[in-house]
């Protein structure tokens, strides 16, 4: 199984950054498929036929934790990467 975690720091309120990725989530769900929901105020599950993640809030960062099988693993570089810039025009 392969698991990666990315961080992206940001200066934001919390209900701001729960906004910005409630927009997020929903356009990558609506693109790619699978559906996540809100844990809470700080954390969100992502769920999709290829892997899961977890989408933490805190008081500085975003943690997104990704754990999927062999399909994850052979794309683990595109996906760490394409996360991260997803992140970053998120909470820019």
């Amino acid at each position: 199984m392969a698991t990666l975690t990315i961080e992206q720091a940001h200066a934001l309120s919390a209900s701001d950054v729960r906004q910005r990725l409630e927009q997020l989530l929903t356009t990558l769900s609506n693109k790619y498929g699978g559906e996540f929901r809100w844990q809470g105020d700080a954390e969100a599950q992502l769920k999709h036929s290829m892997a899961k993640a977890v989408v933490r809030v805190e008081p500085a960062r975003v943690v997104v934790t990704v754990e999927g099988g062999l399909a994850l693993s052979l794309v683990k570089g595109k996906v760490e990467a394409r996360v991260k810039q997803e992140l970053q025009r998120a909470l820019a």
